[in-house]
């Protein structure tokens, strides 16, 4: 179980520098620009993305995260920033990943400020769904700009990221 986890976590960086970099090629306003989707726009969403994996990866440490203020908190609207920061917490993921259980549960305060109970392999898995989950957002909103998205699917990960 945690080869997969680990796997994830390299595949997740892979996955998000090249999101990032195609969406590097469109202006600062084009990546503000609201697009009607759930966190607005492409800086929107890729905000909230980062904003959750540092949400989770404060739970999963045992930290305060008391910069929280909601899910739609705009962390960083320089995009050169952000992608900076996306960058530095991926790897963060990737080195923490090996240290946390794969079993048992973590007890954490969730987003309303209820404690919260949950499967060690359910709060991992679901910190690398939630990612696929917005990068196909901000996907369709590349598609909405005029480019090609990028392709993510995982067979499209390069096989020799594969190994452990």
């Amino acid at each position: 179980m945690r080869d997969y986890f680990s796997f994830f976590s390299r595949y997740n960086l892979w996955a998000n520098r090249t999101l990032y970099t195609t969406v590097a090629t469109l202006s600062d306003d084009e990546i503000a620009q609201d697009r009607k989707a759930f966190f607005g726009s492409i800086l929107g969403t890729l905000n909230h993305g980062l904003l959750a994996d540092r949400i989770w990866l404060a739970r999963m440490n045992k930290q305060e995260y008391g910069w929280f203020k909601s899910l739609d908190q705009i962390l960083f609207s320089d995009f050169a920033q952000l992608r900076s920061e996306r960058e530095q917490t991926d790897r963060q993921i990737l080195t923490a990943i090996p240290t946390f259980p794969t079993t048992g549960d973590l007890a954490y305060t969730n987003s309303q400020g209820q404690p919260t109970v949950a499967p060690w392999s359910v709060v991992l898995g679901h910190l690398f769904n939630h990612q696929t989950h917005h990068r196909g957002q901000v996907h369709n909103m590349l598609s909405q700009a005029g480019l090609s998205p990028p392709q993510l699917d995982l067979p499209f990960f390069p096989r020799d990221s594969f190994q452990p």
